[in-house]
């Protein structure tokens, strides 16, 4: 049986939203992850729908707040009005797939290493999804679903990033990013768990039990996670 059944190119959100609630249906906006997914051969074949013809590229500044579609670039972000979310931009893929890489398809991947997650979680990201309530990167991050249609993020704050990998080239083995405010400091880490998260920046391991992998042990993953927080 074939791996890809049918392709859609829904024209309106009510379109594609109905086309994936169906079964075995999958959302593609620029590729880069879901279109290998879903040329592997599998029991039962999937409907792809591609996200393009719906827009949803806007980058727009309002006020304390930068509104995000889901089908913006990570080329595009680099640009944007947000500095920390350009620089991650630039380090979360090779540069031709950050042509073709959205804001969207990186949440809907939940990398645990993507360091651009870890910037929108601390800069307060909201996610909006078609028909369903607006929710937090984190909560949304935990328990993915629904259609993305944008992402608001706070501005301004003090940013800082460090991270520890094999070689300045490779995706880092953890990575900690964080936000200063007024209202206080957000902390953001990576390789320390299914997905990034947030955490506390009074004690940056409670509550930690990353895998360990042939880069790193256990603890070797949650001393990099304290000293580099």
């Amino acid at each position: 049986m074939p791996s890809v059944l049918a392709y859609h190119r829904p024209t309106s959100l009510d379109e594609a939203g109905a086309l994936l609630d169906r079964p075995n249906t999958v959302a593609v906006a620029g590729g880069t992850v879901a279109v290998p997914q879903s040329r592997v051969q599998r029991e039962t074949g999937v409907e792809v729908v591609d996200l393009q013809a719906l827009g949803l590229t806007g980058i727009d500044a309002d006020g304390d707040n930068v509104h995000l579609g889901a089908m913006v670039r990570l080329d595009q972000l680099m640009g944007g009005p947000v500095p920390l979310l350009a620089q991650l931009a630039q380090r979360e893929l090779p540069s031709a797939l950050r042509n073709q890489a959205t804001v969207g398809g990186t949440l809907g991947a939940g990398g645990p290493e993507s360091l651009l997650l870890a910037g929108l979680l601390v800069h307060g990201a909201v996610v909006h999804r078609h028909g369903r309530p607006d929710t937090g990167l984190a909560d949304y991050l935990a328990s993915p679903s629904g259609l993305v249609t944008a992402i608001t993020v706070e501005t301004g704050g003090t940013t800082a990033v460090a991270a520890t990998g094999r070689t300045p080239q490779d995706d880092p083995i953890v990575a900690a990013v964080a936000r200063v405010t007024d209202t206080g400091t957000a902390l953001a880490l990576t390789g320390v768990a299914p997905t990034v998260v947030l955490a506390d920046p009074a004690s940056p391991t409670a509550n930690l039990s990353p895998a360990a992998d042939f880069r790193g042990s256990v603890d070797y993953r949650l001393h990099l996670a304290k000293t580099l927080s």
